[in-house]
C-alpha cells in the first residue's frame, strides 16, 4: 500500500475531536463536525496523525479508505463553536527548535516492522541506548566493521486533565502539546549532538600557530587544518571529490564573531589588518548551538552524511488510561528513531584556545 502525507495541523479540531473522544457520552459516536464524519476508529487516526503533523511537521497514513477519510477530514473546514472562556490566539506558533544537527544526518527509510539498519566497513562507530527517565545520554564507541543501528522508542505523558476537557480550555491543552514536542525536539538535540562530540572528540586539531600570530590567522589555520584532516582520511573511502567536499561546523554562539570573521574573510581584508593573508579555502558552513555537547571553545567539524545516518520511525502509538480517582486521562506519545556515527573520520573537533 502507499502512502498519504499530511502536514497540516490545526489545534481547535484537533482539541475538539479528544474533547468529544474523552466525553462518556459521546465517546462511542461518530464525530460529525468535519466535512466527513469520524466513526470512533478514525477519531483515534486522526489524534495519531495530528500528533505526528505538530511533532513531525508531517503525518503518515495508510493509503486506505480509514486513511483518506481522515486525511479528507483533516484537510476540510469546520462548524466548531466559538469559545466564550479563555478567548486568546489561538493560532499556534511554531518554536524555533535547534535542529542544525539534521543537515549532518542521511535519513534511512525503513519500512514497517524494520526496527534497525546495518552500516558496513564503520571506523570508530559511536552509537546511543537507551536512558532512564531524568538520566544522561548513553553513547558508546562500536567495534568491528559492521555496526547495527537500532530503533529505540522513547514516550512522553501529556496528563489531559478532566478541567482541560470539560472546561474547554484550548490553551492548556495547546501548552501540554507544545512542552511534549519541546522535550523530545531536546532529546533529538541531545542525542544527535552527542554522537557527533563523542566521534569528533577521537579526531581532535589544536588551535594553530603561535601566541605572536593574529587571531583571525589561527582560526584561520585551525579550519584550514581541520577540513584538510578530514578530506585527507575519507578520500580513499568512496565518498566523492574530498578535495572540495562541503562541511559543516557546530560551535557555541560565544565563537560566532571569530569563526564568521574567519570564514568571511578575505585575503585582501586580512592583509589590511595585519594578518598573513590565507584565507579559508574549504566550503565550510558555520552553524550555532547553546547544546551542552559542543563544548565552549571547541567546534565539531562534520561531514555530512554518508555513515552518519539516523531514521525516525513514524508509526506512533498512542495510548490513554483514565484514572477514575481523579477523572483525568494520561495519554502518551511514543515516538522511536535511531541515530549512528558510522565514521568517526567524518568529524573533527577544533580548538579555539
Amino acid at each position: 500500500m502507499g502512502k498519504i502525507l499530511t502536514n497540516k495541523f490545526d489545534m481547535e479540531r484537533v482539541f475538539a475531536v479528544a474533547r468529544h473522544m474523552s466525553d462518556p457520552d459521546t465517546r462511542a459516536s461518530n464525530f460529525t463536525k468535519f466535512k466527513v464524519p469520524l466513526n470512533p476508529a478514525q477519531q483515534q487516526d486522526f489524534l495519531r496523525l495530528s500528533l505526528q503533523a505538530f511533532v513531525h511537521g508531517v503525518a503518515e497514513a495508510e493509503d486506505n479508505e480509514s486513511g483518506k477519510l481522515v486525511i479528507q477530514a483533516f484537510a476540510g473546514s469546520s462548524d466548531l463553536p466559538t469559545l466564550t472562556k479563555d478567548v486568546f490566539d489561538v493560532i499556534v506558533q511554531a518554536p524555533n527548535f535547534d535542529l542544525a544537527w539534521q543537515r549532518v544526518f542521511k535519513g534511512i527509510q525503513l519500512q514497517k516492522g524494520q526496527l534497525s539498519w546495518e552500516l558496513t566497513d564503520v571506523t570508530n562507530a559511536i552509537e546511543f541506548r537507551e536512558i532512564p527517565e531524568g538520566g544522561k545520554v548513553d553513547i558508546r564507541p562500536v567495534s568491528g566493521n559492521k555496526a547495527t543501528a537500532a530503533i529505540k522508542k522513547y514516550g512522553a505523558g501529556l496528563g489531559v486533565t478532566w478541567e482541560i476537557m470539560e472546561g474547554n480550555k484550548l490553551y492548556a491543552f495547546a501548552e501540554r502539546l507544545e512542552i511534549m514536542r519541546a522535550k523530545l525536539y531536546e532529546l533529538w538535540a541531545n542525542i544527535h549532538y552527542g554522537l557527533l562530540s563523542t566521534a569528533a572528540g577521537t579526531r581532535t586539531t589544536a588551535w594553530r600557530g603561535v601566541e605572536a600570530d593574529k587571531t583571525i590567522d589561527r582560526d584561520i589555520a585551525t579550519l584550514n587544518a581541520g577540513a584538510y584532516a578530514i578530506g585527507n582520511a575519507c578520500k580513499a573511502k568512496g565518498y566523492g571529490d574530498m578535495a572540495n567536499a562541503p562541511m559543516i561546523l557546530f560551535a557555541n554562539p560565544t565563537l560566532r564573531a571569530r569563526i564568521n570573521a574567519a570564514i568571511k574573510a578575505s585575503r585582501e581584508l586580512i592583509l589590511a589588518n595585519g594578518g598573513k593573508g590565507t584565507p579559508v579555502d574549504w566550503p565550510i558552513d558555520a552553524q550555532y548551538s547553546f547544546n551542552s555537547n559542543i563544548t565552549s571553545g571547541k567546534a565539531l567539524l562534520v561531514l555530512p552524511g554518508q555513515k552518519i545516518q539516523n531514521s525516525v520511525y513514524l508509526r506512533e502509538l498512542g495510548l490513554s488510561k483514565q484514572e477514575i480517582e481523579s477523572l483525568n486521562e494520561i495519554r502518551t506519545y511514543w515516538t522511536a528513531f535511531g541515530a549512528i556515527v558510522g565514521d568517526a573520520d567524518q568529524t573533527r573537533e577544533l580548538s579555539f584556545a
